[in-house]
């Protein structure tokens, strides 16, 4: 019985696990693309890209790998 309760709890707590790293996850991936819109209005907006690093953190290739796409 209580090896019973204690598999039961493991198997609880890796499941509120999974849930809370999905979330996680989520909110990550939310806050990357939308530092990429911002990146990218700056783009159309032709700003210069020492600028755009600077304002969202992402590297001078990266800025080059958006701006490639925003013209496909």
């Amino acid at each position: 019985m209580a090896l019973e309760k204690v598999l039961d709890d493991i198997e609880r707590e890796g499941e509120l696990r999974g849930r809370l790293e999905g979330r996680l996850e989520g909110k990550i991936e939310g806050k990357l693309e939308e530092r990429e819109q911002v990146a990218m209005r700056m783009i159309e907006e032709q700003l210069d890209a020492d600028l755009i690093s600077r304002v969202t953190g992402f590297s001078l290739d990266k800025i080059d790998q958006l701006r490639a796409q925003g013209n496909n």
